[in-house]
């Protein structure tokens, strides 16, 4: 059947009622977007924030709903003056998940690395393929900062090496560093759910033997050749001591998750133990790399 597709612009400190106010109308379906271009983030210390200063409401109802009441009930309980933008389209009813999977695809990194949908076949091609569907744990390799790792991952030569993914969310970089000839590869998270899409993940590609799953607190892996680390800048921070303990001299380090004002910094809590790069850019993120120096 048809339906109704209404989004409200609203402010951050409305937006959670509007949300419950459009499942009190049996909304099939609520989610919130960006109409302001602020960065959001939750950073550890800091309070959390969980929408945009301009964000937008979107519900999806059946054709037939009286959007007249709707929108006298909305007026009355979130106030006019809290209502920027309204808009209503209709949506011809499809296969959702069908529509889904026809907008992904598979994604190639330096000519060498594959990350690819369950539901699509790899292209031809003599790639290192890595099977991950959306999940969960945060990396399916369409963000920059997750593609950025990927790409210097498949530049590398990784035959012999050991790998330590920190951060590792569904395990991507794990994935794609054993795939691509890591002797030891290591995936480390603080979020119980990201490790067991992790171990899934690594299940359905075969790779469960090659890859050690730990929880940050008990992390007991010998320094390795190349630490990966694809989280925050607050925790990047943090971490600077710990990642130098954890990479062997003449060993290499991969920063990413760092906006281009945030690098600056990042680069000057490492350079004490790492010579540090450049910082490389894509759509508004960076990547930052470094090797441990032998003090």
């Amino acid at each position: 059947m048809p339906w109704l597709n209404l989004t409200v612009e609203t402010d951050p400190d409305h937006s959670d009622a509007l949300a419950e106010f459009f499942q009190q109308f049996s909304a099939q379906a609520v989610s919130f977007s960006a109409a302001s271009d602020e960065p959001l983030f939750d950073e550890p210390g800091g309070r959390p924030r969980t929408h945009w200063q301009r964000t937008r409401v979107s519900a999806l109802f059946p054709a037939d709903i009286d959007l007249d009441i709707l929108l006298v009930c909305l007026r009355d309980r979130i106030g006019a003056d809290h209502i920027y933008s309204r808009e209503i389209q209709a949506v011809a009813d499809q296969n959702w998940v069908s529509a889904y999977r026809q907008q992904q695809q598979a994604l190639i990194f330096a000519d060498r690395l594959c990350i690819c949908p369950s539901w699509c076949e790899p292209p031809p091609g003599k790639f290192a393929t890595v099977i991950l569907d959306p999940g969960l744990a945060f990396g399916t390799g369409t963000h920059p900062t997750t593609g950025l790792c990927l790409d210097w991952l498949a530049q590398q030569e990784l035959a012999g090496r050991s790998v330590i993914d920190f951060g590792c969310g569904s395990g991507i970089l794990a994935l794609a560093a054993a795939r691509l000839g890591a002797a030891a590869v290591t995936a480390v998270d603080i979020d119980p759910q990201a490790l067991e899409a992790c171990r899934c993940n690594a299940e359905q590609n075969g790779l469960a033997a090659h890859i050690d799953i730990v929880h940050a607190d008990r992390m007991n892996t010998p320094t390795a050749d190349i630490l990966l680390a694809n989280v925050l800048f607050n925790p990047l921070l943090q971490l600077a001591d710990e990642f130098a303990q954890r990479v062997r001299p003449g060993g290499r380090l991969v920063l990413s998750g760092l906006l281009p004002d945030q690098a600056q910094a990042c680069l000057a809590a490492y350079d004490r133990c790492f010579n540090m790069q450049a910082p490389v850019f894509r759509d508004e993120w960076a990547l930052l790399q470094g090797t441990r120096r032998d003090n």
